[in-house]
């Protein structure tokens, strides 16, 4: 009796379903100022040629390009020269360039209970949609200044119209560049972030909402976190960023428009989307 209890067999598990989906290795690294990162697979790392390498080169190019635009152009609000961390004057740049395609805007609300690295890493992998292990991610403090410092600038002009405050958001950009499995691939995104927390419930105080740039520019061996959760609302744009070198040896393999610039090919592509053509 007791040898047949105790020799009792488990019900067999049910077999656990793949996923259909399995992500692919990737490796990232970033420059110093944080900008710009590049993104590779193991294989496509190991097969990176010069003509792979010149679509990276094209982002530091323009990155180089835009900021001294940026920095060399005198704010028409607050009298100054416009900052890298200025959101509406690389907005500008980037809508004006013909180098970007805006292909989605994302508004939403990031939470986290931490202060310093642990929070400047959660949100830019949160921003980004990635995860960079348990590294830290040492240019986020320096981009957490540079969009408070841009802040400041707003809030030292007492009187305002709405098209001035645009003028004055703070903001950050990040290029782009991948390398799947030799394809490449380069785009931006640009951040905005309202600093001041915002309630997520009636349970929370006004003593629960801080400051984020002020929360992540703290050392977190000195300011233990109080694990309280707060909330901000945030603004992303995503670009596809298209190089001319890009365009000139990539369209001749879309079609039958191969001797067309890139302009025309889109203009065409539009067209087939106009109701004079019949639907099936």
């Amino acid at each position: 009796m007791f040898s047949t209890w105790f020799s009792k067999q488990d019900k067999p598990s049910k077999p656990q379903s793949k996923p259909i989906y399995t992500p692919i290795t990737k490796h990232y690294v970033f420059n110093e100022t944080g900008n710009i990162m590049l993104c590779a697979t193991a294989d496509s790392i190991q097969n990176f040629d010069t003509d792979l390498k010149s679509a990276f080169v094209d982002i530091s190019v323009f990155f180089a390009a835009m900021t001294k635009a940026v920095t060399s152009t005198t704010n028409p609000v607050t009298g100054k020269p416009f900052s890298i961390f200025n959101y509406q004057a690389v907005k500008n740049i980037l809508v004006e360039s013909g180098l970007f395609i805006e292909t989605n805007v994302e508004e939403g609300t990031f939470s986290h209970d931490g202060v310093g690295n642990a929070l400047g890493k959660a949100l830019f992998q949160h921003v980004l949609n990635r995860e960079f292990s348990e590294k830290q991610l040492p240019f986020a403090k320096s981009m957490f200044n540079g969009m408070q410092y841009q802040r400041a600038k707003m809030a030292e002009q007492s009187e305002m119209t709405e098209a001035q405050q645009q003028f004055c958001r703070s903001g950050s950009i990040f290029f782009i560049g991948e390398l799947l499995m030799g394809v490449p691939q380069t785009s931006a995104i640009l951040l905005s972030i309202e600093p001041q927390s915002i309630a997520q419930s009636t349970g929370d105080t006004e003593s629960d909402w801080q400051d984020l740039f002020s929360l992540a520019g703290l050392d977190e061996d000195k300011h233990q976190p109080k694990h309280i959760v707060r909330h901000w609302k945030f603004k992303k744009r995503t670009y596809l960023f298209v190089p001319p070198q890009f365009i000139s040896h990539a369209v001749a393999g879309l079609g039958e428009q191969s001797n067309i610039d890139f302009e025309e090919y889109s203009r065409k592509l539009a067209q087939s989307i106009t109701p004079n053509h019949s639907v099936s």
